[in-house]
């Protein structure tokens, strides 16, 4: 069915105010142009791809769910064809024979944890439109882990299909004081990667970064500070110095505690994923599939 600007936007409005009823957003008409570009990039393509890379308990699981805005276990995502919704109840009943699990499966607890296949794509069920793949990292020091990780990233770059494509890398760093960067850690950011999507460092557990450095002549803020400065000095600093450095930094706290502020950090990496896309049909894309932040999407059609 058509769905005219008037109504698109009726629609966004509607429904940001049904999540916000105390927006004071107006949309106006300078902004149609933009609110239709992000209109038609939603109609072509479907799914926004993230390829998830970080070590084992880094909090990944975590960072998704509340990106996702879910505390629901991943599923299995019936690549090209759908989210399957339940071992009962798969939508046309496509098994996944490439990588021998029956489609619909949930992916919970320390299963999901334990799988760790870059190429069995997942999503949640609240948010379909992302897709994500996890790799775990490089912590074993198993070269085999990095040529993976590579060519998982030149095979989707070669895809011809913007849908079947990368679109955005997050890599989930755990900061600790006494174990910084990884040597294959290292090569990652120093040899060329394939495609051009971006790579977001995300540090995790920073929480845990201040337990470690914790001084009790300190104040609670002066030990998050010392925490920030290690981070800065031992993480961030030498990753901004490798030949092919990632987009975009940012650090997570307590995402565990749901009276937290994890949505304010979620926008936060939203905006700094869309910021990193150097395609405007991406960002609007991005920015689109985020049906738990509306308001974000209609901030970012005002920005652009």
């Amino acid at each position: 069915m058509f769905l005219t600007l008037f109504d698109f936007h009726a629609q966004l409005i509607r429904e940001s105010l049904e999540r916000s009823p105390t927006s004071t957003l107006i949309l106006t008409i300078d902004m149609a142009d933009d609110l239709l570009d992000r209109f038609n990039v939603r109609q072509k393509y479907t799914h926004f791809r993230i390829l998830v890379i970080g070590r084992a308990n880094a909090g990944k699981t975590t960072l998704l769910q509340r990106v996702c805005n879910t505390t629901e276990d991943p599923r299995i995502y019936n690549e090209g064809k759908n989210l399957v919704r339940s071992l009962c109840g798969a939508r046309e009943g496509i098994a996944l024979k490439s990588c021998g699990i029956l489609a619909g499966a949930n992916l919970s607890g320390d299963s999901f944890r334990g799988i760790h296949d870059i190429n069995h794509p997942f999503a949640f069920e609240s948010n379909p439109q992302f897709i994500f793949h996890d790799s775990r990292g490089f912590e074993s020091g198993d070269e085999s882990q990095l040529k993976e990780v590579q060519a998982f990233i030149e095979e989707r770059a070669r895809s011809t299909e913007p849908k079947l494509q990368l679109h955005a890398i997050w890599f989930c760093f755990v900061p600790n004081k006494s174990r910084p960067l990884l040597e294959l850690e290292e090569r990652f950011f120093n040899e060329q990667r394939a495609g051009n999507a971006p790579v977001i460092a995300i540090f995790t557990k920073l929480d845990d970064l201040i337990t470690q450095v914790f001084k009790r002549h300190l104040t609670g803020e002066q030990n998050r500070q010392s925490a920030l400065n290690v981070l800065k000095d031992k993480f961030e600093e030498p990753l901004r110095g490798y030949k092919y450095p990632p987009k975009a930094y940012l650090h997570l706290e307590n995402m565990q505690e749901d009276k937290g502020k994890h949505q304010d950090q979620v926008k936060e990496l939203m905006e700094k994923t869309a910021d990193s896309l150097d395609n405007l049909a991406l960002q609007m894309l991005f920015v689109s599939v985020q049906s738990s932040n509306l308001e974000l999407c209609i901030e970012y059609a005002i920005k652009q």
